[in-house]
């Protein structure tokens, strides 16, 4: 009898050797795991590194894919050592594939979005791009309806935007004047993505999609938000989004096809 997808992924997450697949992950994660990964009913669908895009360059990034969110990670030392845990719910994912045409450097794209987070990542291979697709796209539509239910809502509403690399802007992209440098910094406008100076970007507000806390707005998005929400907070702010860069990860990684492994399958559990 041939079984369905989520009827492999339900006897999956029963089997010893998922839990102890899982088990291994939160321990190369060490004091970097924010929550406890193996939970009941929760099965290890794939894992294997991608190319993330990343604000200063693209960087490879290792993703586990479970049945219920998708967890990606800075690489210190392979299957050893992880650190900047990021989840993300499937509940909230949606993707959609990239053509090659759009970038002539990196190719077997596709975009991942959410209300906190959306980037491209980048397969090694089609084969590779058509299998991590396939898995994500199973996933999220073995969810429920009930815990799907908010998903027609961020189709055009709460998805965060796609930061634009700090290579393609070498000046503010709303005042158009300043030139960044090491003194003129680059910032993200966590409402547009655009990357705009200190100067156009000294306020903060409350996006509920994306955290818990005000981030950082540029002047022409604050204005937008302002419009409907009147409230102006704290403009005293001078950090940035380094949650995804990072001094200890491995900037040699070479990765290929085989470091990516799915287990929705019968020969792997």
């Amino acid at each position: 009898m041939t079984l369905t997808f989520e009827e492999r992924l339900t006897r999956l997450a029963d089997t010893d050797l998922n839990i102890e697949r899982i088990r291994s992950i939160e321990k190369a994660f060490g004091s970097d795991n924010k929550k406890t990964l193996a939970i009941p009913g929760r099965a290890l669908v794939g894992e294997g590194v991608l190319i993330k895009e990343c604000r200063k360059k693209p960087k490879p990034r290792y993703f586990f894919l479970f049945n219920d969110i998708l967890v990606y990670a800075t690489i210190v030392i392979n299957k050893k050592k992880y650190i900047a845990q990021h989840i993300i719910p499937l509940k909230d994912v949606q993707i959609k594939s990239i053509n090659d045409s759009e970038n002539p450097k990196l190719k077997n794209g596709w975009l991942i979005m959410s209300p906190k987070k959306t980037f491209n990542v980048y397969a090694t291979t089609s084969k590779e791009k058509f299998e991590w697709m396939t898995h994500i796209s199973n996933c999220i539509e073995k969810i429920s309806n009930n815990e799907r239910k908010g998903y027609d809502q961020i189709k055009n509403l709460d998805i965060a935007p796609k930061w634009i690399p700090d290579k393609e802007a070498d000046t503010c992209m709303l005042c158009k004047s300043v030139k960044f440098t090491m003194v003129n910094r680059r910032h993200h406008c966590r409402y547009c993505g655009h990357v705009i100076c200190g100067d156009c970007s000294k306020n903060k507000f409350l996006i509920q999609s994306q955290s818990d806390e005000p981030l950082r707005v540029c002047n022409k998005c604050f204005e937008t938000l302002s419009s409907d929400q009147r409230i102006k907070i704290d403009n005293n702010f001078t950090s940035t989004d380094s949650s995804d860069e990072s001094d200890a990860e491995n900037e040699q990684f070479n990765h290929n096809s085989n470091d990516t492994k799915f287990y929705s399958t019968g020969n792997n559990f």
